[in-house]
């Protein structure tokens, strides 16, 4: 019976994780983290939203465990967070394309 509920507790948590990345917003978001740590306006200036549209991204992609956000006075860091970074680089060819079937 514990098996069963590890189960459904990681595909849910898959479920979700693959949820936050429906998005093409959120996945140039993730690329940008790929890199390496970013500060929030470094990320409005990439993905060309307005505040609260990148601020609703980071939200859902915070929620689902992809990414780490770090408060510095008054700037925000967001990384992604690492278990989830090797999945995603996996997924990533050394030049930036992906790795698609």
């Amino acid at each position: 019976m514990a098996d069963r509920i590890t189960e459904d507790t990681q595909r849910a948590r898959w479920a979700e994780i693959l949820a936050a990345l429906a998005s093409e917003q959120r996945l140039q978001i993730v690329e940008l983290l790929a890199q390496g740590e970013v500060q929030c306006q470094e990320i409005l200036a990439t993905v060309e939203l307005s505040q609260p549209a990148v601020s609703y991204h980071l939200a859902k992609l915070e929620r689902a465990g992809v990414l780490l956000k770090e408060r510095i006075g008054t700037r925000r860091y967001y990384r992604l967070n690492e278990g989830f970074k090797k999945t995603f680089e996996t997924l990533i060819r050394e030049d930036g394309s992906w790795n698609t079937p």
